[in-house]
């Protein structure tokens, strides 16, 4: 299948799985089984990020080509863009699924800086996840996610009260940072030390490089070239490099990180279309239009007002 026939799932694609859900709203969602659901799907791409767990039985998949099975108490931890395909189950078996949008907005963050949060831990991460999907090993850490699912479960069944999403705000945003913070313990760029980096591929390396300081631009600059020259490479073995590392190149990093945060400020400023291109070191509100069509399949000014359902 073309890369650009794969369908992407966001959060809004569970809303018509009402046989599956556990739970849904504009940012999260649980789902109760494969069947039906997006992930049903012959090949999608990860829209959101994505926790599954195994609760009985098998599952097989493959992700981002390679084949993974899960048997019970398996726990798989996904970051957009993830390729899933060929997913298969075994007769008897129950799985969960939970969903996170790419930026939701909570009630304990101000939501000028909740963007910066979550960008700050998605590129902390996104290394680990650039190849494949990690699988939770240790008993701790599942037993952790486990507590959560448990929790989490009591709560959606329990009767709703004047600050019932609010609660289920605050416990998403805790398993989404369990999710983070255990990704991170695979390795966290800001405590490698000089022998560590030694050991590391150069590829491996630059990429690192690369994604510390995707993760501080905030969508500003979007040539190949800019951070090229920052790291002290040519554009073209820059490229290369990236390629090699992570099979994907650098300028679909930089628009992926550039796009996620121009639709954070069209949803969240109220700041006109032409200062937001401005901000965002566009030439002119035209080719910010174009710019934002070319990804969204929309203008800046009918995404701004699509309302999230």
């Amino acid at each position: 299948m073309e890369k650009g026939n794969i369908k992407i799932v966001e959060i809004a694609d569970f809303k018509n799985s009402e046989h599956v859900l556990d739970y849904v709203d504009n940012d999260f969602v649980i789902i109760n089984s494969l069947e039906g659901s997006p992930y049903n799907e012959d090949t999608i791409r990860l829209g959101c990020f994505l926790i599954a767990i195994c609760l009985e039985g098998c599952i097989q998949l493959d992700v981002n080509y390679k084949t993974y099975q899960l048997e019970a108490g398996d726990l798989l931890l996904g970051l957009p863009n993830t390729i899933i395909s060929h997913a298969m189950v075994s007769p008897k078996h129950k799985i969960r699924l939970a969903a996170f949008s790419s930026h939701f907005s909570q009630s304990g963050f101000d939501k000028d800086n909740a963007v910066k949060y979550i960008n700050k831990a998605y590129y902390d991460v996104a290394y680990e996840l650039t190849k494949n999907l990690i699988t939770v090993g240790e008993e701790g850490d599942k037993e952790i996610f486990k507590f959560y699912r448990e929790l989490l479960m009591a709560k959606i069944n329990d009767e709703p009260h004047h600050y019932h999403r609010e609660v289920m705000q605050y416990l998403f945003s805790a398993i989404f940072c369990e999710m983070l913070g255990h990704l991170n313990k695979e390795v966290n760029p800001s405590e490698m030390t000089v022998d560590t980096k030694e050991s590391i591929k150069q590829s491996d390396y630059i990429l690192r490089k690369f994604i510390e300081m995707l993760s501080k631009d905030n969508g500003i600059h979007r040539s190949v070239g800019y951070y090229a020259d920052a790291l002290c490479y040519s554009p073209k073995h820059f490229s290369k490099v990236i390629k090699q590392a992570c099979g994907r190149t650098p300028l679909d990093l930089i628009n992926e990180n550039a796009i996620e945060h121009i639709k954070y400020r069209l949803k969240h400023s109220d700041k006109s279309i032409k200062e937001i291109a401005e901000e965002f070191n566009f030439p002119n509100q035209s080719f910010f239009g174009k710019y934002v069509k070319s990804y969204l399949g929309m203008s800046p000014a009918r995404y701004r007002n699509t309302k999230e359902e």
